[in-house]
């Protein structure tokens, strides 16, 4: 069987397209046996029985699919994307109301990811608000879409794995590029989307007459809509970034729910790790915040496919069949 590369060469495709993840069916020759069928063993198999099936099954995937090396392709190109993203938030979002918020809801990460790679981000983002303009301009709207194309970069990588997981053919050059292009925007837009939030919601709450010494009620709301903003771009990258036809949208997936829940934890542990136990300035020196962001792009990368690759075996096929 020949393995032809995916667009752009970024991930192996192993066969023909096929409906759902299989045993023997649109594999490599050489790959272990796929454990799919544990999954439906009887129903009187205990529930740890089952629940460790599904880990072998999750496992089999991202070994069969090489999810380590593509998650690590998606990282390198997310590190070019990351900062464009950003740019076109702050451009579209210092439109409607003060930028700086974007800051404050970036407070949010400082406790949860590494503390070199949030003092980047912000460094950069405080950077991209210096340049804000508060108009949208000729040569601003031309910026704005060439940031929004260079972010386009981060997702069309990510929408190759999740092709490689789902061992579907990537579509053709145009349609990819489009379906890209629009995911970028929609990403961008539930990001703003949250920052309008955070700032409506002060004023909903003087208007509900509720106290402001509840600050905490606020520091709550900000808690939820980041999650949620995250759970909803993970559903639609779930659903749109693979090559599939007719499938249904899942707002309640256990593959966007558990990697959501993985990714808080890893980035919390990676950050207390590096804080406390690395050594990257001593080894890369004036590199290593860039060194530290690369890591917790790949182990975000990582388990976004690790919860694709749940999401197939828990709710069914790939086109959405139950």
């Amino acid at each position: 069987m020949t393995h032809p590369l995916g667009s752009g060469g970024l991930v192996p495709y192993y066969g023909p397209m096929t409906d759902s993840i299989q045993p023997g069916v649109g594999s490599p020759p050489a790959a272990p046996p796929s454990t799919g069928d544990d999954l439906q063993a009887a129903p009187q198999a205990s529930p740890l029985r089952r629940f460790g099936a599904l880990l072998m099954a999750v496992w089999t995937i991202a070994m069969e699919r090489h999810v380590s090396l593509i998650a690590a392709g998606v990282a390198f190109f997310g590190m070019f994307a990351l900062f464009p993203a950003m740019a076109a938030i702050i451009a579209v979002f210092g439109l409607l109301a003060d930028p700086v918020v974007v800051v404050q809801q970036l407070e949010l990460m400082e406790e949860i990811i590494p503390t070199e790679t949030y003092l980047l981000i912000v460094e950069q983002t405080g950077r991209l608000l210096a340049a804000q303009t508060g108009t949208l301009g000729f040569a601003s709207g031309v910026s704005l879409i060439l940031a929004l194309w260079a972010a386009r970069a981060g997702v069309a990588g990510l929408m190759e794995g999740l092709n490689a997981i789902a061992n579907r053919p990537a579509r053709n050059g145009f349609k990819d590029i489009l379906v890209a292009f629009v995911l970028t925007l929609t990403l961008v837009g539930l990001a703003i989307m949250a920052m309008a939030a955070v700032v409506i919601a002060p004023i909903v709450m003087r208007f509900a007459h509720i106290s402001p010494d509840t600050a905490w009620l606020l520091e709550v709301i900000r808690w939820l809509v980041a999650l949620f903003v995250l759970y909803a771009a993970l559903s639609l990258l779930y659903r749109f970034g693979p090559n599939q036809k007719d499938a249904r949208l899942q707002w309640i997936t256990v593959g966007a729910a558990t990697a959501v829940v993985l990714w808080i934890v890893a980035s919390a542990t990676l950050s207390f790790y590096l804080g406390n136990f690395g050594n990257y300035n001593e080894v890369y020196g004036s590199i290593g915040a860039v060194i530290g962001m690369l890591l917790w792009l790949y182990l975000t990368a990582y388990l976004v496919l690790l919860g694709a690759a749940l999401n197939l075996l828990v709710h069914g096929n790939i086109d959405g069949q139950h």
